[in-house]
């Protein structure tokens, strides 16, 4: 199975690293990188955000880590600059790590601190092997988290394992059908407890889900709140 990992990297030169220091507050985020061939340049599309634009384009031109920029998208709050990277300017290439280790790159955050390295690796021992190519490069590495990739939807709404677990089975056995399919009874059977503690379970896996997609409950009017709650025979 799987492991995703996401890495804390400082210490050592990074791509706009000097850029990013003139724009305090200035988060990129790679959206592309490709190159024509090894002896090619890298060509990196990224999306910056959160700080002085004005700063940021200014310091560029004398950026060392990079042979040339382009703005090609974006407006006041956020933009996308195509990038070429200056392979001789001293900058780590993550390339030869991740061919060694068998790694995918999800997404790489950088501001002036740093960056923050999302990746997909086969298994613990890679992540140590990884992790220690870092190192050898230059890098300072602290482990953020490390999980296996199966939880990673629970992860992105906050659920505990036992919430997914319950509100993955309750999917699965059309408990939220209309008509419903199956029962609290049969559920809690499932897993060993009882009603209430599946139905309390539920609700609150339900809630994480709705606190990431469609906003906190406190946002509710003053109205809403005060509403008394629908019993299930109401509800349709």
């Amino acid at each position: 199975m799987s492991l995703i990992a996401e890495l804390r990297l400082t210490g050592a030169r990074l791509v706009l690293g000097p850029s990013l220091q003139a724009a305090p507050g200035m988060t990129l985020e790679r959206e592309w990188a490709t190159a024509a061939d090894r002896a090619s340049d890298p060509l990196l599309f990224v999306w910056a955000s959160g700080g002085d634009f004005e700063s940021f384009e200014a310091a560029m031109p004398e950026d060392p880590t990079v042979n040339g920029f382009e703005r090609v998208d974006g407006g006041d709050h956020r933009r996308l600059y195509r990038v070429i990277v200056d392979r001789d300017a001293g900058t780590t290439n993550p390339g030869p790590i991740d061919r060694q280790t068998g790694a995918s790159r999800l997404s790489i955050r950088t501001t002036a601190e740093g960056a923050v390295l999302k990746i997909r690796l086969p298994d613990r021992e890679a992540l140590t092997e990884y992790i220690s190519h870092l190192r050898e490069r230059g890098f300072s590495v602290e482990l953020l988290r490390a999980h296996h990739a199966d939880d990673e939807q629970g992860r992105a709404y906050d659920l505990s394992e036992k919430q997914a677990e319950a509100l993955q089975a309750a999917f699965q056995a059309g408990y939220f059908e209309v008509p419903r399919e199956t029962d609290l009874q049969r559920l809690a059977d499932q897993f060993d407890i009882s009603e209430q503690a599946l139905s309390e379970r539920l609700r609150r896996g339900v809630s994480s889900v709705l606190a990431a997609t469609v906003g906190e409950p406190d946002g509710r009017s003053d109205t809403e709140q005060a509403a008394p709650p629908i019993s299930e025979e109401k509800r349709e």
